[in-house]
């Protein structure tokens, strides 16, 4: 079987998932040089030596200059001829117009988040509606990350049959323990404190962060050593700063996080905190998993469905620091609960969010669309 990636987002999903797929099938993978450089394009590196990688463009997706870059991509991908097309997100607008040269190979589409996360301007939630919608009729079948995501693919599209949405979950992110022993030199990762609370990626309306800055007074009635990570890139950080106690310790690094400082960061970590207002599924918490450590993250969206209470961490509701605060310490003050829950969080990645595992199961829906097709030729 020969497969082609195309990643348009969800990049470290795309690689880990492509390198999996490799063990069992031929995959290429192409994602455009925009989104690489978003991402750290150095995830590259993890991708098996039998995978071949085509990154095109270099524009923004948007930018009327890739007209001749997708016309000559999807001339590349008909020239192929994959068995099964398998896209990341909601392709590019471009990609449409000449849809026509590969119509004929099936498409499987992931959809990472059937509803748009809030904080998007009007013209992003536009074009990522306009986008999801016109290749959601295009594919023949639809992957989403849990059954509540499943239920609203549904909602959102109540003609597509049941059948045609599978559910497979977020796998791990233990492709980034490729760095884990990266160069001495960037000291502001490491952590004195011996218990390090995390919030870590890109800060976001939709995130939460105000009531995890609120919840320090909890933490700190009870815990009187710890300290709160903030590890990621946000455009507008003074609207927090009212948040902070005068004496916080919190310490903020405002800036994007590449792939070989990552496992320094939750190596130090203690607890990793997801306080967000809403979401539909998230790869923070296979991230922190993959390392070892319990969370603590809102009841919204699909993150109840991987996060067991008591065992992988706690889920408390959504804007709620009391709640939140007291959820970290109840990890953090018994520390035989803590390795129990470490322990667990290890065996429950290796288990349940196996990549192996998620992709032979890709794989039987790639089976059945080509089983499918050939029944339809009969």
């Amino acid at each position: 079987m020969k497969v082609g990636m195309l990643c348009f987002g969800a990049v470290h999903y795309s690689a880990a998932l492509t390198d999996a797929l490799a063990r069992h099938v031929d995959v290429d993978f192409y994602a455009s040089r925009y989104h690489l450089n978003q991402a750290d394009a150095s995830i590259l590196e993890i991708l098996d030596s039998k995978v071949r990688s085509f990154p095109y463009g270099g524009y923004r997706i948007r930018d009327p200059r890739n007209l001749g870059v997708y016309y000559r991509l999807c001339q590349k991908i008909r020239a192929e001829r994959y068995d099964v097309l398998h896209i990341q997100s909601s392709a590019a607008p471009w990609m449409a117009l000449f849809w026509w040269m590969i119509r004929s190979t099936p498409l499987v589409l992931t959809v990472h988040d059937p509803y748009q996360h809030e904080g998007l301007s009007l013209w992003d939630h536009f074009y990522n509606e306009a986008m999801q919608k016109l290749y959601v009729r295009k594919a023949w079948k639809i992957i989403v990350h849990g059954e509540l995501l499943k239920q609203q693919m549904r909602e959102r599209y109540p003609g597509l049959p049941a059948g045609h949405i599978a559910i497979l979950p977020h796998g791990d992110l233990s492709i980034l323990r490729r760095w884990e022993s990266p160069p001495a030199g960037s000291a502001e990762c490491r952590s004195p404190a011996g218990r390090t609370i995390l919030f870590f990626g890109s800060v976001r309306a939709n995130k939460g962060l105000e009531y995890l800055i609120q919840a320090e007074p909890v933490i700190r009635a009870r815990l009187p050593e710890y300290e709160i990570v903030i590890a990621g890139h946000c455009d507008r950080f003074d609207d927090y700063q009212p948040f902070f106690m005068s004496d916080s310790k919190i310490r903020v690094i405002n800036r994007f996080i590449p792939n070989h400082e990552v496992p320094r960061y939750f190596e130090n970590a203690a607890v990793v905190v997801l306080p967000y207002i809403s979401a539909t599924q998230t790869g923070i918490i296979p991230l922190a998993y993959s390392f070892g450590k319990p969370v603590v993250a809102s009841r919204v969206g699909a993150i109840p469905e991987v996060v067991e209470e008591g065992k992988t961490g706690y889920l408390v509701e959504p804007r709620n620091p009391q709640a939140l605060g007291e959820a970290i310490v109840k990890i953090l003050e018994d520390e035989d609960r803590y390795r129990t829950m470490s322990a667990y969080v290890k065996q429950y990645c290796e288990e349940a969010l196996s990549w192996d595992t998620i992709a032979q199961k890709t794989i039987r829906i790639y089976q059945e669309i080509l089983t499918d097709r050939e029944k339809a030729r009969w």
